[in-house]
Order: C-alpha cells, then sequence, then structure tokens
C-alpha cells in the first residue's frame, strides 16, 4: 500500500488513541511526523446571555450575527478534525472537517442545509518552486477574521464576516511568491459570494489579490472577487476587501479590515441591488504570557435600491487567558447599534435599536496544525 495512505491511516487512528511508544517500533506520532502528514483539530463551546428579551441577536440587513445567534444559551460550536500532507514540492491535500452549531451557518451559506456536519475544506494541492495551486473546496481570501476559532482575538465574529464576505469558495486557486514582499493570487469559483456547492449558471466569478509584507510586522492584503449569482444568472456581485495588519510591538498589533460589496441585476432583472460597505478596527494586546486582550470597533451600513438603509456599529471587549498552550478560556463584553430598530426585543415583532451581550468560550487543541 502506498505510504501515504497508510500515514492518512494512522493520522485519524492518531487522533482517537493515546501514542504507544514500544520497544518494537516508533510511536504514532513518530510515524505522522516522519510521514510529512498533520493531524489536528479543537474543541470549541460557548455560553452567550443576551441583555434584551429576544431569543436570538443581531438582525437587520447587515447586522446580523454569523455564529453565535443564540442568546442565554449554551452552544457547542465546533469540533474540528485536520488531515493534511502539504509539502513544499509535488501533490498533496488538505481536509477540515467540522461538526457543531457553526456547521449550519457554513452550509447555509453554501447552499448545503442546516447539517450540523460540515466538510468545510477538502483540496489537492500541487507545488512547484514559487507557485501553488489548489482545487476543490476552500476558504475565502477576504476578511481579517476566519471560521477557525483558535485564529481569531474575539468570541463573536464581526459584522463584514458574512454579511460582507464569503465563507467558502469551490474552484481553482494558484498563489505565486514574486518575492519577499509580493504574493499574487488568481482563481476561478463557482459563485461570487454564496459560494453555491450546485453552480446554477455557466459564468463563474472570478478571484484575484495579492499580499504585500514589507516586513515581518507589516502586512496589506487587497482581493476583489467579481462574478454572478442566481439562476438566470440575474445578479451581479462584486465584492473588494482591504486587510492589514501591523505588529507595532511584541505584545501590541493593530489591524483593520475594510469592505465594499455590491450586487446589482442585469439587464433590469433580479433582485434588487444591494450595497454594503464597512470597517473593523481591531487593537490585541498581550498583557502577560498567558493573557491577552482584544478591542474591536465596527462601522456597517447597507442600503439597496427601493431606498431602505441601514447603519450599524459594534465594539467588542475580548479578554483571553491560557492556563496552558492547548487551552483557552475566553470571556467577553459586546454592544451593537442600529439607526434602524432591527434587534429582537421580547415575544412578537417588538425590537430595539440597541442590543448588548457578554460571552464565555473554552477552546481545547490538539495536534499540529497544518493548511488554513
Amino acid at each position: 500500500m502506498n505510504k501515504k495512505y497508510v500515514g492518512l491511516l494512522a493520522s485519524a487512528g492518531a487522533l482517537c488513541l493515546p501514542s504507544v511508544v514500544s520497544a518494537a517500533g516508533p510511536s504514532l506520532s513518530d510515524v505522522l511526523v516522519n510521514s510529512g502528514i498533520s493531524a489536528s483539530g479543537y474543541i470549541d463551546s460557548s455560553y452567550t446571555e443576551g441583555f434584551n428579551k429576544g431569543s436570538t441577536l443581531g438582525g437587520g440587513a447587515a447586522g446580523n450575527r454569523a455564529f453565535d445567534v443564540k442568546s442565554d444559551s449554551f452552544t457547542f460550536n465546533q469540533a474540528a478534525l485536520n488531515i493534511g500532507y502539504l509539502p513544499t514540492e509535488g501533490f498533496g491535500g488538505f481536509v477540515n472537517l467540522i461538526a457543531g452549531d457553526d456547521a449550519k451557518a457554513i452550509n447555509g451559506s453554501y447552499g448545503d442545509g442546516d447539517s450540523r456536519f460540515s466538510v468545510t475544506q477538502a483540496y489537492f494541492q500541487y507545488a512547484t518552486g514559487n507557485l501553488t495551486v489548489i482545487g476543490g473546496r476552500y476558504v475565502t481570501l477576504s476578511g481579517f477574521e476566519v471560521i477557525n476559532s483558535t485564529l481569531n482575538t474575539n468570541i463573536s465574529r464581526s459584522l463584514l464576516f458574512q454579511n460582507a464576505e464569503p465563507l467558502v469558495h469551490t474552484g481553482v486557486r494558484a498563489s505565486y511568491k514574486f518575492s519577499d514582499l509580493i504574493t499574487g493570487y488568481l482563481g476561478v469559483n463557482n459563485s461570487a459570494l454564496s459560494g453555491d456547492a450546485a453552480d446554477e449558471n455557466k459564468q463563474k466569478t472570478l478571484e484575484a489579490g495579492g499580499l504585500l509584507t514589507p516586513s515581518k510586522a507589516i502586512s496589506v492584503g487587497l482581493y476583489e472577487y467579481y462574478g454572478f449569482d442566481g439562476t438566470a444568472p440575474t445578479q451581479k456581485t462584486s465584492l473588494t476587501d482591504l486587510t492589514a495588519s501591523w505588529q507595532v510591538l511584541d505584545a501590541l498589533q493593530l489591524a483593520l479590515n475594510v469592505d465594499y460589496d455590491k450586487k446589482f441585476g442585469v439587464d433590469g432583472g433580479g433582485a434588487p441591488g444591494v450595497e454594503i460597505y464597512g470597517a473593523a478596527g481591531y487593537i490585541n494586546y498581550t498583557f502577560l504570557p498567558k493573557l491577552k486582550g482584544s478591542l474591536r470597533g465596527e462601522y456597517i451600513k447597507a442600503k439597496d435600491s427601493t431606498g431602505y438603509s441601514e447603519n450599524n456599529n459594534e465594539f467588542t471587549l475580548t479578554l483571553d487567558y491560557s492556563p496552558a498552550a492547548n487551552f483557552d478560556l475566553l470571556g467577553e463584553v459586546r454592544a451593537d447599534g442600529s439607526s434602524n430598530h432591527i434587534y429582537p426585543n421580547g415575544a412578537g415583532a417588538d425590537l430595539k435599536g440597541t442590543e448588548s451581550d457578554i460571552a464565555i468560550k473554552a477552546i481545547y487543541k490538539f495536534g499540529t496544525p497544518t493548511g488554513s
């Protein structure tokens, strides 16, 4: 049997069984390391308490919450498993599986229903020199925040996340490292923003952009998604995304995410045109080796061709305590506001223009992360 397949089977077993060392041979951990295959994952659960009388959080055209929708509730967010073989030369692959409530949002965005299990990513990779090509299903380039909760600095996601940005794509993406300063991206995906698994038209979406890294402390990414959604197709979509981060000091990071998302009908057809634009800023600070904090401030505006408009903002303060390298306990306070009454407030149609909540989250990580 091919050694790579043996390694894949061993990696899956290593996640379920403790490493066994015997005089007769290497441990399962040694097998994984020597094969070049990585296996990792995490378990993520939270509790959110809202101060409105509603049972859900968020609302409106651009005030919806992505994953943390439930109020006054414990939530099993994600149990994730990542298995990858991604060599710097030749063929490889990566699979990312997620179970839990967050999978419903991922599948809903992708057009796969509301199952609590999601194949979030599954792609092959070919690398040669400075060129890397992936094909299959993979996460978007846009946005500062990601699906993987271990890589975010806050418990809740920003309003830009999913309201303005896609989550995953199906297609082919090429990246080329021109130098240590510039990496370029070019890809073709099924749909513009929805990421639909079933491609409903012959048109595809162009994905293009670049990552600028003038130093180890500074990175700037600019990405454009342009294409069509719908069966006719009757709706054109353009998303321009800017993401920047600056590691000012070892303990201090500043970050910015800016989006402009426009959907408009083609030849007078399709749904009413919608524009969403906004910006989110982050201040991330490490107080102690085991204690970090993050402050996020955000503004997002939505308007459509019917004359409806909505201005939303949110401020979030999060503390992250890590008593061990593989365990994080986070606490958060968040306040949202809108120019319209969009937030549920009790039974019936009662809505408010403000919303606030607190949350706690526990994340346990295992293995060696690889892939997006």
